[in-house]
């Protein structure tokens, strides 16, 4: 018994001694990314016993809030970032330098879903139309700024409409044909194809091509340089350097043992990680990218801004 009692002491000593680790989420634990990095902490927890890392839910605030939290208490807190994060850093409302990229979801792997263009010519069959409706759930996001590429390239004008969820966009396509362009999870076209077999998919926002979709070529390889959404967790500068390496080196040992294929199946999400590329690489590329099409598209923006 006092052998048990010596165990149980020490197991209780071993956890008192782990350092909790709360990475803020923008998200909702509704949120389609949640499930992979829901995973990816179970396996950072179970590799090691220094830290003990906590996913909490700050949505709200155009995803500012998660990031003021990290804010409060650099010390023990990590935030997850998305494309809205450089909008605010163009705006001032936040500080680029104060942040420090330590891991990667990587890119959400998205289907580009039309009622009008040509399936096997991809997203050039789209020019020849003047103007398209196109639906999304944030102005200044990665798909709106998708679609301005794509309008600026192919020569239409995007009048772009903003609904609660993209799906409400698909409904309207599927139905009254109201609505002409949509960017969505890929899991979501099969069922929207079943109301509209005349609904097609012009490209995926992939890195490279997905599974289920492998006839249909990515923007990239269709010659078309957008953003999309993207999940990076961040740590701020006051954290110290070291922690900040250790803490990204065993997320990201956590991110290759849960491997490639679950990720996609959770969440399809692509992590750079798998792809030999650097979160930083990763990050300065995302960033920069989506700073110069806020800029191209600032008249756009503001004008859709105005209703």
């Amino acid at each position: 018994m006092k052998f048990v009692a010596i165990l149980l002491t020490l197991f209780s000593l071993s956890a008192l001694a782990q350092e909790n680790i709360y990475i803020q989420s923008p998200y909702s634990a509704s949120h389609g990314g949640v499930p992979a990095y829901l995973k990816i902490v179970e396996e950072a927890n179970k590799i090691q016993d220094t830290y003990k890392f906590h996913l909490e839910h700050r949505p709200g605030g155009q995803q500012i809030i998660a990031v003021n939290e990290m804010d409060r208490s650099p010390q023990d807190r990590l935030s997850i970032i998305a494309p809205k994060y450089v909008e605010h850093t163009v705006s001032g409302r936040l500080d680029r330098s104060k942040y420090d990229p330590i891991h990667a979801l990587g890119d959400a792997c998205w289907v580009v879903i039309s009622n009008l263009g040509d399936e096997t010519v991809g997203v050039a069959s789209l020019h020849g139309e003047t103007s398209l409706n196109v639906g999304g759930v944030g102005i200044g996001n990665a798909t709106h700024l998708t679609s301005l590429q794509l309008g600026d390239q192919f020569g239409f004008d995007v009048n772009y409409v903003v609904f609660k969820s993209n799906y409400e966009g698909l409904i309207l396509m599927a139905g009254d044909g109201s609505i002409n362009l949509v960017v969505e999870k890929v899991k979501n076209l099969k069922q929207i194809k079943e109301k509209n077999p005349a609904i097609k998919p012009l490209a995926t926002s992939c890195p490279t091509r997905h599974p289920d979709l492998l006839e249909v070529a990515t923007l990239r390889e269709q010659g078309v340089l957008t953003p999309f959404v993207f999940n990076i967790t961040v740590a701020n500068t006051e954290m110290p350097l070291e922690k900040r390496n250790a803490l990204g080196d065993i997320l990201n040992q956590a991110t290759l043992n849960v491997g490639e294929e679950t990720i996609q199946q959770l969440s399809d999400m692509k992590p750079p990680v798998f792809f030999d590329k650097d979160v930083d690489e990763f990050y300065n590329e995302s960033i920069e990218l989506i700073e110069q099409l806020l800029e191209k598209h600032a008249d756009n923006i503001a004008k859709a801004k105005q209703g």
